[in-house]
């Protein structure tokens, strides 16, 4: 017993020294490191302190521990709010087809890329492609302003098109088209940078893998199927559970931006409620409320997603 507790303690000691070594070894690389963990710890971990408000009835002038705690009071005025169950819905089916509907384009975009051969004119078209991901969202939602109005050059096109019997309208004004203008818009945004992650997963299958099907009589089409998308499929389950994590989140920003007066009450999602409640209203403690419990629910949608996909699949993040 004694020469065991012996071993254990040499063996802590030696761990010591190890992570003390590798300590200074890259203490350069460490110190590059610092400002970044620094940001992480203030901007992610320390405001989770914060949390304790979807408990108490806060008040700015009586502070964050002198605020009088409600318990579950908070969580119970979310569930019954008003509009509640109406953002749940939008929320979700803004998500499902991000999501889902989303999920073929950067595979599809990504499998074109592969096939093409002049290297010049393939940047050319990728940067072109995801040159849209570095924009903000003010900025992607100024631009469909411009391009929906009344004197936008979508009207414009639909004159040209059908005639002078054409009404112009403004797209942005009616909750019908909002769907699916938030679904084109993020598409267009994200798609080009999306298919880079496939692209690389496509370049790492074995070449070796088409050589032998071409010799079979494998057309393009059977190859895609058989090789190139059963290749990528860890890369697509992956991202999909990740994605996954994102259902209760919707798109705040791109949905806020292009919410107003006239389509508001049919396009609020939860994130847009939050920032209603908290930031507009005032209602600190409601608003923490919805906050976690969007993030409790997100986690629990990845670690079911990730289980099934494990089941079924064998592929996880984890």
């Amino acid at each position: 017993m004694k020469t065991k507790n012996m071993a254990m303690s040499l063996n802590t000691t030696k761990n010591r020294h190890g992570i003390c070594s590798n300590l200074y070894n890259y203490r350069y690389a460490y110190i590059l490191l610092l400002p970044a963990i620094i940001a992480v710890i203030m901007f992610l971990y320390l405001p989770m302190f914060g949390l304790v408000i979807a408990f108490k009835d806060y008040n700015i002038f009586d502070g964050l521990w002198g605020s009088p705690w409600v318990g579950l009071e908070n969580f119970k005025a979310v569930l019954e709010h008003k509009t509640m169950m109406k953002a749940v819905r939008n929320t979700l089916v803004l998500s499902f087809i991000n999501i889902f509907g989303g999920l073929p384009f950067p595979i599809i975009l990504a499998i074109l890329f592969n096939e093409l051969w002049n290297a010049k004119f393939k940047k050319v078209v990728q940067t072109l492609s995801y040159l849209p991901h570095f924009l903000s969202w003010v900025s992607v939602v100024g631009f469909c302003y411009s391009l929906l109005s009344i004197e936008g050059p979508i009207n414009n096109l639909l004159i040209q098109i059908c005639g002078e019997e054409y009404v112009a309208k403004n797209f942005l004004m009616e909750s019908k088209y909002f769907m699916p203008i938030a679904f084109l818009t993020a598409l267009w945004k994200e798609i080009g940078w999306n298919s880079v992650i496939y692209l690389a997963a496509i370049t790492g299958i074995d070449s070796s893998l088409y050589e032998a099907a071409t010799i079979d009589g494998a057309n393009k089409l059977q190859q895609t199927w058989h090789i190139t998308l059963a290749g990528i499929k860890s890369t697509i389950v992956v991202l999909l559970v990740m994605k996954l994590g994102t259902l209760f989140g919707g798109n705040f920003e791109l949905v806020y931006g292009l919410q107003n007066v006239f389509t508001i009450d049919d396009t609020e999602i939860i994130g847009t409620m939050v920032y209603r409640a908290g930031i507009q209203n005032g209602d600190y403690s409601t608003a923490t409320a919805f906050g976690l419990m969007q993030g409790l629910i997100s986690v629990i949608l990845i670690l079911a997603s990730n289980f099934m996909s494990k089941k079924l699949t064998e592929v996880s993040i984890w």
